[in-house]
């Protein structure tokens, strides 16, 4: 994500770039946050029209280097076939757009976990926070909300999931803990390593 707002920034002729701490816990947030912040400090006024424009213009440059410096947490794929094998249904909730979402996960190797339940932030037109998209989620795996956990590291996620009022499972180890935004307050069970989650559900009724 940073990568993809400094080409827009570049391709603009600006001077700003996302750079060191501040710039990753800026680019983080999502495309949306990554322009207002060059946006604002380029001292352009902004309304939502050109936000969209521009928002367009980030996602043809997120595509080009959508998997630069991506990797697999330690543990995942392991975790995810041990979960699958207990009979965990799993299913995804992100506020990247599908499209990207997929593409990225298809090139992670991850793909195949999430056939049944896959929701990006256009599938039904509305992202976390609102409940609406973890809540379609969550039907696609003919689950209650009741029934599961929502695991995530983010305070997107954790407001998601208390309107949806699902469980949240907060990733201490996530991009919200080391970039100092979210802490999981609000969290029914915190994990430091994705692994944690086979025990989880080992106890879970």
């Amino acid at each position: 994500m940073l990568d993809a707002g400094n080409l827009v920034f570049e391709n603009q002729g600006w001077t700003t770039r996302l750079e060191g701490f501040v710039g990753l816990q800026t680019a983080i947030q999502g495309g949306r946050a990554i322009l207002r912040y060059g946006l604002q400090e380029e001292g352009i006024d902004f309304n939502d029209k050109l936000l969209k424009d521009y928002y367009n213009l980030y996602l043809s440059n997120y595509d080009k280097v959508l998997d630069n410096k991506s990797s697999i947490y330690v543990g995942v794929v392991d975790t995810l076939i041990e979960l699958q094998s207990m009979g965990v249904k799993l299913g995804l909730c992100t506020n990247k757009p599908e499209k990207h979402a997929r593409e990225l996960l298809k090139r992670l190797g991850l793909i195949d976990f999430f056939k049944s339940s896959f929701i990006g932030s256009d599938t039904i037109g509305i992202a976390k926070p609102d409940p609406m998209p973890l809540l379609e989620a969550i039907y696609r795996l003919d689950k209650k909300p009741e029934d599961v956990f929502f695991v995530g590291d983010t305070n997107t996620d954790a407001e998601a999931a208390k309107n949806a009022n699902v469980d949240f499972i907060f990733c201490e180890y996530g991009h919200g803990s080391i970039y100092k935004l979210a802490r999981g307050e609000s969290a029914a069970l915190k994990i430091e390593t994705f692994a944690d989650l086979i025990s989880i559900y080992e106890d879970k009724p």
